[in-house]
This record gives C-alpha cells, sequence and structure tokens, in this order.
C-alpha cells in the first residue's frame, strides 16, 4: 500500500479560514461605519412649517376679481412657520357682505389667528363653522367684504415691491 501526501487540504483549510477571517472583518468595518453614521446624525430629522392651511376665498362684494388678487399675494408669501394652500376661490353666494372676515373650519383656531394677523383682519371678525361634507379638507374660509381691508393690503403689498 502506498502512503498518499495530503498536503493540499491543509492549505485550502487555511485558505478558507482566512477568506472566512476577511469576510468578517468587512461585515464589522461595515456595522461599524453605519453605526457612526447613525450616532452621528446624518439621517436628520427635518421639520415642517408649524401650521398647513388650506383655504378656500369667497369675493362677497369687494371688486371683481380681489379673491384672485388675495390668492395671488398668499400664495406669494414666504412664511417659514406656516404654508398655504388656495384650494379655491369664487363668489359668496349667499349675501353681499359690508366687512372682510374669516370662517374657521376646524377647531383649533390658532393657525387661523395667525392667518388674520397676515392678511390684517382683527381677530373679532373670525367666525366659527364646521362644513357637514368637508371634502376639500377646508380649514378656513375667507369672506372678503365691501370695506377694502384686502384691497388696502394689497396696494400696500405693491407699493412695498
Amino acid at each position: 500500500m502506498s502512503k498518499k501526501k495530503h498536503t493540499k487540504k491543509p492549505h485550502l483549510r487555511r485558505f478558507f479560514e482566512f477568506g472566512l477571517i476577511a469576510v468578517a472583518i468587512i461585515v464589522l468595518i461595515f456595522i461599524v461605519s453605519f453605526s457612526i453614521q447613525i450616532t452621528q446624525g446624518i439621517a436628520k430629522e427635518t421639520t415642517g412649517p408649524a401650521y398647513n392651511l388650506r383655504i378656500e376665498i369667497l369675493n362677497a362684494g369687494a371688486e371683481n376679481g380681489t379673491e384672485l388678487k388675495l390668492a395671488d399675494y398668499l400664495n406669494g408669501l414666504d412664511l417659514p412657520e406656516m404654508e398655504i394652500d388656495i384650494v379655491q376661490s369664487g363668489r359668496f353666494t349667499m349675501q353681499p357682505s359690508k366687512e372682510t372676515f374669516i370662517i374657521s373650519r376646524t377647531k383649533d383656531s390658532q393657525a387661523i389667528r395667525e392667518l388674520a394677523k397676515i392678511i390684517d383682519i382683527d381677530s373679532k371678525k373670525i367666525q366659527y363653522g364646521e362644513l357637514t361634507q368637508n371634502k376639500n379638507h377646508l380649514n378656513a374660509t375667507i369672506v372678503i367684504g365691501k370695506d377694502s381691508v384686502i384691497e388696502a393690503l394689497l396696494v400696500q403689498s405693491k407699493e412695498l415691491e
């Protein structure tokens, strides 16, 4: 019987062990780098505006087109604390109004009070009126009256430009 030399198996075994160690080191480096990224805040939290308002603007006796001018004005504002989305504008179908007022469609009226400050409307002119079918998810309705408060605001904003 001849004896066979088994010299190749120890070399393959060492090569296999070396490969496992290399893979383990690579995995360990990946885990450490990932944990460093998380702890140092690479995935930073972003914050949006404090208020997101969906608004309807209705003209109840002001000059024709004032509701569109107000919508353009509000869309042009750069407010870091408030995002305003004009959902729709049109004519107030009930009756003409002498005064401009806001109808709050949500019970949380802080955002509506901030909106009133922006368009220079007294907070006493904010009314609450819940919509039974609020399919547009409105937060407020601005009703522009004949008192020209909004027109004065628009003229003042054009003078500032």
